[in-house]
């Protein structure tokens, strides 16, 4: 498992973002990839991720 991940519970992730927007340095629990592949297949919807700061989504994962 990478470093940027550090795992929370069976069904989610901790993982960090830098939003190229604003520069604002954040973490997000996630769903796993297990739960994502479940919820497409089973059509149910799942968020985007989004900068707490100015609400974009485009960002990266990691801090540097």
């Amino acid at each position: 498992m990478s470093s940027l991940v550090t795992q929370v519970s069976a069904m989610t992730e901790r993982v960090h973002f830098r939003c190229n927007n604003c520069g604002h340095r954040f973490e997000v629990e996630v769903v796993d990839e297990y739960e994502r592949r479940e919820a497409r297949r089973e059509k149910r919807p799942t968020s985007a991720v989004h900068c707490p700061e100015c609400y974009r989504t485009d960002i990266r994962r990691g801090w540097e």
